[in-house]
């Protein structure tokens, strides 16, 4: 619990797989449109990330406070990886 009391969920943002199956395991975080003490609101472009073909926004999956960022702009990260974790109040 915070400090006024409410439980914090805690949502992990994973980058999906995206394309086709013969494209690369690995995109490049491009740059974040949001950041670290951002709120977001699900559905919202949270960062853009490259693949070998495309350019695509990775969107939040819930409404909270962006309390992470794992993945620096520049890196090269797996699909499926946890680049950053949203907190929601309860």
């Amino acid at each position: 619990m915070n400090r006024s009391g409410q439980a914090r969920m805690k949502k992990e943002v994973v980058v999906p797989r995206l394309g086709s199956s013969d494209e690369s395991d690995e995109v490049k975080v491009l740059r974040w449109l949001k950041q670290k003490g951002d709120r977001v609101k699900a559905g919202e472009p949270l960062l853009e990330v490259e693949t070998d073909k495309v350019n695509v926004e990775i969107e939040a999956p819930d409404s909270g406070l962006l309390s992470e960022v794992l993945a620096k702009e520049g890196e090269v990260v797996s699909f499926n990886s946890v680049v950053a974790i949203i907190e929601e109040r309860n």
